[in-house]
């Protein structure tokens, strides 16, 4: 509770009058100067607080709606962290509004191009449409109602217009048609951004891999050392996955249709006009028209959002990669803009993977909610339908997010090439065994070579390197020179195609996207 300059006034004195009650003149006088102290300090505590509430009063950080949001998509706190500019200016309310107004006004013009409706009602429509002012709170108290937002826009759009407009908007339409339409175009406008974003991570990643394409670090499997690689070759693992959903989403892309079928999908208010109208009406919006209604099949919007998904995985795995080579121990890579803690001053915590990471958690959980998009029966249902209202915008959200955080990783990544070379030291070079061991092939066989390697391995002692153990084994060293020695333990020579295959994967990336 704060505290009023009068309620600050009657606090001191009454604290100054208990003063009274205590012995000794002394006493009293120093109390009395002490209630004068926090009289003072009350002052201009009540005074800083009035200053404080003013300049909130003048420049409000947080709206009223931002501060009662529950949702991190909504919040002015988390919001930034969870969707870009771009993407949330796709799926927000006002845009999803704007493309409900699209579709009827688009459905009206079609209409009137094949007959359905005179000419001059469309023209009433597309004036009402340009007119329109949407009051969102009659929006929202009609959809509170209703539980769609379709009947309190067309009311509003009926008063905005005249009598054409309220005899002919919506003509034969169904709610399903006018928002399926208009998700539709917000899918496709998504992917499309999407598609834009990942092409130039796509491209980033190439141009990294070709820097880096004779980089040698050590590769590792199941948590443990593997054999030589590049850090070129790997980033090549990453670019050529989010290459093929980049093809993936094209796809995807391709399905997405108008919906227009009347209540059912027989277009039976159209008479035998409803084909012809399905098409035009697909020419107006910019998709294609359906070849059969889709009310209750949401397999397409289910492609997306399950494409998107595994968009996100590629980047968890690049989130998981990045968090586990930038450990303290292994030191091979740090995020140029990495977190800092507030306890610890030595951490720069991986904060893009690990924004990366828990966005591809979401995306798997909103991958298992596309399945359940699916499941409507008869020829529509509306609770599946509902799901889909909150998992495609979230899904393309973070989605948008998880490659922005990509984008910037990679731009200031710090990739410490000396240490990379290091860790084979400090491996003990064992990621050369099986170098080795195909240089023995030649004289002993694979099989036998194999067995000796390993034996060599299991009986020496911990501290030994792959050379003491080649050194300490006549068996092996019998068969190897010393420059054969060399070259074995050498990681460079054993890169195999490597850099021809950056090589290749860079060229098919630059050229195709």
């Amino acid at each position: 509770m704060t505290l009023g300059v009068l309620d600050n006034v009657d606090l001191a004195e009454r604290f100054a009058a208990s003063c009274t009650l205590m012995r000794g003149k002394q006493m009293k006088f120093q109390m009395k100067k002490t209630a004068f102290v926090v009289l003072c300090a009350l002052f201009s505590a009540t005074a800083v607080s009035e200053n404080i509430k003013s300049a909130t009063q003048e420049q409000p950080l947080i709206s009223d709606h931002q501060s009662e949001s529950v949702s991190v998509f909504e919040s002015a706190v988390y919001g930034d962290l969870f969707g870009t500019p771009e993407m949330r200016s796709i799926f927000s309310d006002k845009a999803m509004v704007n493309q409900w107004i699209k579709a009827e006004v688009a459905l009206a013009k079609a209409q009137a191009e094949v007959g359905i409706i005179p000419v001059e009602a469309y023209e009433s429509i597309a004036k009402a449409g340009d007119n329109l002012t949407i009051d969102y709170a009659e929006l929202k108290a009609g959809t509170n109602k209703v539980g769609r937002g379709i009947s309190s826009l067309v009311a509003q759009f009926k008063q905005a217009g005249d009598e054409n407009v309220s005899d002919y908007l919506h003509f034969g339409s169904t709610t399903q048609d006018i928002m399926d339409t208009a998700t539709a175009v917000q899918v496709h406008e998504g992917i499309q951004l999407i598609r834009a974003d990942l092409v130039k991570l796509v491209n980033q990643l190439a141009d990294m891999a070709d820097e880096h394409k004779q980089t040698v670090m050590l590769a590792r499997s199941n948590g443990q050392d593997a054999i030589p690689t590049t850090f070129g070759l790997h980033l090549t693992t990453y670019m050529m996955e989010l290459a093929r959903n980049i093809d993936r989403l094209d796809e995807a892309a391709s399905r997405i249709t108008v919906q227009v079928g009347s209540t059912v999908g027989t277009l039976a208010p159209y008479g035998d006009k409803g084909l012809a109208l399905q098409q035009a009406y697909a020419d107006e919006i910019g998709l294609n028209a359906p070849i059969a209604p889709w009310n209750p099949s949401r397999d397409v919007f289910a492609e997306a959002v399950q494409t998107l998904a595994m968009v996100n995985a590629t980047l968890g795995r690049v989130a998981d990669d990045v968090n586990n080579l930038s450990r303290t121990q292994v030191n091979e890579l740090q995020e140029g803009e990495g977190g800092a803690s507030s306890t610890m001053p030595q951490k720069r915590n991986p904060r893009a993977s690990e924004f990366m990471g828990g966005f591809y958690r979401m995306g798997k959980m909103y991958n298992a909610a596309a399945l359940d998009m699916m499941s409507h029966t008869d020829a529509r249902q509306g609770s599946p339908w509902i799901l889909e209202w909150s998992v495609v915008p979230e899904s393309f959200m973070v989605t948008s997010a998880s490659i922005d955080r990509a984008q910037r990783m990679f731009a200031k990544l710090i990739v410490n090439e000396a240490q990379m070379r290091e860790n084979f030291g400090t491996a003990n070079h064992y990621a050369m065994s099986e170098s080795l061991m195909n240089h023995l092939t030649d004289e002993l066989g694979r099989s036998e070579a194999y067995k000796l390697v390993k034996s060599a391995i299991k009986t020496s002692s911990p501290e030994d390197t792959l050379l003491d153990v080649i050194e300490n084994n006549p068996s092996i060293n019998q068969h190897l020179s010393e420059q054969e020695i060399a070259e074995i333990m050498e990681p460079s020579n054993y890169l195999g195609s490597s850099v021809q295959i950056v090589d290749r994967s860079v060229e098919y990336v630059r050229n195709k996207y």
